[in-house]
């Protein structure tokens, strides 16, 4: 071989080796998939115990950057899903309620889930609070009610579903509350929860004191 010709093949290599560092690099231009999601114990492995596998992966990926998955991060960032996904339908509820031409039973089940779109705001905001402290025994039970309320108010629209307009939104809140459930209960299971402290009494004057008390 020539010194031309392996002059070209110099170049090509370093360029191949380049393309690949920059590709693998966090910092590079390329969107790569992070490979530790493949990894057992990674995304996959968490997300397809959920509701909806693949919205759970969807929804946590683009926002995880870490080498190593932390499961109440990602059950983090699905909480917060779900809340943009309330906000984004309560402007649709806001939106139909302004219509003069509302009939009746559409008013009153747009009623029903204003009340219970603002209930989901509030466990939302609790079991974020709950979170924080990995207390998941608390966070299980106040985003239990994220779920109730999104049923009350689709089971609002029973027998005028031509009208329940934001039915796919609805059920996007619905999985994405399943999937923050699903991610909540696994936490508990693997970080068990101490029973709280007894409390004890302050020692009595009659503790050591045999026999009845005259």
């Amino acid at each position: 071989m020539d010194f031309t010709s392996k002059l070209i093949l110099f170049t090509i290599t370093f360029a191949w080796l380049l393309f690949v560092g920059t590709a693998d690099s966090p910092t590079g231009n390329m969107h790569v998939v992070n490979r530790n999601f493949l990894k057992p114990g990674g995304l996959l492995d968490l997300c397809k115990k959920t509701t909806n596998p693949t919205l759970c992966e969807n929804s946590i990926q683009p926002h995880f950057f870490k080498p190593h998955l932390d499961p109440s991060e990602a059950l983090t960032i699905e909480v917060e899903a779900t809340l943009n996904q309330t906000e984004k339908t309560m402007v649709v509820i806001n939106g139909l309620y302004k219509k003069v031409d509302l009939s009746k039973s559409l008013k009153d089940s747009l009623d029903i889930c204003k009340e219970q779109y603002g209930s989901i705001l509030d466990a939302i905001k609790q079991t974020k609070d709950a979170i924080a402290t990995r207390n998941w025994v608390e966070a299980r039970a106040k985003f239990g009610a994220v779920i109730s309320s999104q049923q009350a108010c689709s089971d609002s629209f029973e027998g005028i579903q031509q009208e329940f307009t934001f039915a796919g939104d609805s059920k996007t809140i619905f999985d994405l509350g399943g999937n923050c459930l699903d991610i909540i209960v696994d936490l508990q299971q693997s970080e068990p929860q101490n029973d709280p402290p007894m409390t004890q009494s302050p020692p009595s004057p009659y503790d050591n004191v045999i026999g009845p008390i005259s």
